[in-house]
């Protein structure tokens, strides 16, 4: 039986675990982790939308697969990345058609707003931060917002 030796290179602005082969393919899990993965190669990158289903794609049926350099999040894990991930909405929306409007933002202030996505952040460790979102990303939404 083949195998399909697939990296894991981090998760998306969705939370889905990214993927790479040894092609420098990139396939994406549609499940985000939780059960049986749901591949799907990618289109655009880290953060492209999941495209095809590898179970409709002939050269991957009946193949094993093969993870590595995943780590199991846990369901705490998961959640943060998913608020960071709606509090850098909340901020593109403030800065938008938000009309910087502070009755937009999770927490009513753009202060207390922000501490919260640098909280978020601060929370995983440097092997874990989200590729999405950087640092210095939040220090750009902190100097815009104030």
């Amino acid at each position: 039986m083949e195998k399909l030796v697939l990296n894991f290179i981090g998760v998306d602005s969705w939370n889905r675990p990214v993927f790479e082969d040894e092609n420098e393919k990139l396939f994406k899990d549609t499940n985000c982790g939780d059960g049986k993965l749901e591949l799907c190669t990618v289109c655009g990158g880290l953060d492209g939308e999941p495209d095809t289903p590898i179970h409709y794609i002939e050269k991957y049926q009946n193949i094993e697969i093969e993870v590595i350099g995943m780590e199991e999040s846990t369901r705490e894990e998961k959640f943060n990345y998913q608020m960071l991930s709606r509090l850098q909405s909340d901020c593109d929306y403030f800065l938008g058609n938000g009309n910087r409007n502070e009755k937009y933002l999770q927490d009513g202030s753009v202060e207390v707003h922000i501490d919260e996505v640098k909280k978020l952040y601060n929370y995983f460790d440097d092997n874990k931060k989200p590729e999405w979102l950087t640092w210095d990303d939040i220090l750009s939404y902190e100097n815009e917002m104030n």
